[in-house]
């Protein structure tokens, strides 16, 4: 086996090939705490909740890789004393999350040959929180009226709009 075939296969964070269904109820409570644990609160974390529920009904393994995110930070709360990771207050939900934070160096080599699962949460879990937040509500943040793509009668609707 060459290097880069072995380095690749260390640091994959690929997902398994089960298969794709709904999102239980639980795992969706889970992943919504964690999205607003990971950005304190700031966001409207219905459309992190949309991409979630797309992925485990369409990607091979989502699913699957969401309910053992639950489970794991189940566990977590649970050893800390908490009833569970939704019940946690937040900075202790921070606490428990910062340990599948994105990683480099020797926490990643760590991972790669020891928590592949963390690994795992951190790439298709924590990282894509950031990456949606950096796409949508950073610019809201930002100062922003609305994040590039959302077309401004969504994002402000005029007096008579059937929504507003």
């Amino acid at each position: 086996m060459r290097r880069g075939a072995l380095a690749r296969w260390l640091f994959s964070a690929s997902l398994s090939p089960a298969r794709p269904g709904p999102l239980r109820d639980s795992t969706a409570d889970v992943l919504r705490a964690a999205v607003l644990a990971l950005l304190e609160g700031r966001v409207e974390p219905a459309h992190y909740m949309e991409a979630f529920r797309w992925r485990a009904a369409h990607v091979p393994g989502a699913r699957a890789l969401y309910q053992r995110f639950e489970a794991a930070v189940d566990r977590a709360a649970r050893r800390a004393g908490q009833p569970g990771f939704r019940g946690a207050p937040r900075p202790r939900q921070q606490r428990i999350l910062r340990s599948m934070m994105p990683a480099r160096g020797l926490t990643r080599i760590r991972r790669a040959l020891m928590a592949r699962d963390e690994a795992r949460y951190a790439r298709h879990i924590v990282r894509e929180v950031f990456r949606k937040f950096a796409a949508t509500d950073a610019w809201i943040l930002a100062g922003y009226d609305a994040w590039p793509g959302l077309p401004r009668a969504i994002a402000h609707p005029g007096p008579g709009a059937p929504w507003s």
